[in-house]
Parts: C-alpha cells; structure tokens; sequence
C-alpha cells in the first residue's frame, strides 16, 4: 500500500492530500529514510512523522486496504514506538516553543482579554487632564 494512503487510512492524518504534501516536504521517514507519498509501506516497517506538535513514531501492522473507524485504526495498523533521547529533546523543545507563543500571543497584538478590555474603556472615559472624555 502507498504511504499516503496507509497514513490517512490509519488516521494518522486527516486528508490523503495532506499525507502526501507531508511526505514531500520530508516531515515523514520509512525505515529512517525520506520517504515520498508513492513508496510502499510493509508489516513492521517504522514510520516516523514531525508534525508541528510533535515527533511521532509508530510500527505498521496491517497494510490492508479496508478502511476502519479512528477508535480502531491505532489498534489494527499501528503501534507507537518509543522515541530515541533526541526525539525527546525535540518534542520537549517544540512544546516549550508553543507554550511560550500561547503566553505572549495576546502581548503581540492580538485580541485583548476583558481585563484589558476594562483598561482600554477606562482610559477612553477619562481625558488628559482627569475630566470625563465625552466623544
């Protein structure tokens, strides 16, 4: 079976069309290789996917054609692998990245919260000089 399409039917990714961009632009590895969308995936082989939040490992057990439902798709096509350190390292570092940009995404420019909300209606209220601003 081609991977992108054993990726979308094990519910790795959502869409066939993102499996296969994802495989062209070398976020996923057969057997620690680059790999393209049209090589062929067999029983045991070892997959690895980045995707943007994370590293993922997994073991290909079935490369049947049938479909399943996602409930059961990580059961009958895959198993999850352990990571190696530096995968770890990697996750870890990617997490940290996204906590941080989820912190700060607000104090960049974003949709105030209703505390600043407050803040902001407060300063329009009142002029330069402490009088009520009336527009």
């Amino acid at each position: 079976m081609r991977l992108d399409k054993w990726l979308k039917v094990g519910c790795l990714y959502k869409k066939r069309s993102a499996a296969k961009e994802a495989c062209e632009k070398g976020r996923v590895t057969l057997n620690d290789r680059p790999a393209g969308p049209d090589r062929p995936v067999k029983d045991g082989d070892v997959i690895t996917i980045r995707y943007p939040h994370g590293i993922k490992k997994v073991q290909a057990l079935d490369t049947t054609k049938k479909s399943v439902s996602a409930k059961l798709a990580a059961v009958v096509f895959y198993k999850e692998l352990p990571l190696t350190p530096e995968e770890e390292a990697e996750n870890l570092r990617i997490q940290t990245i996204r906590m941080a940009a989820r912190t700060t995404k607000y104090q960049q420019g974003g949709r105030p919260t209703k505390k600043d909300r407050r803040k902001i209606m407060k300063i329009k209220r009142q002029s330069p000089f402490g009088t009520p601003f009336t527009p």
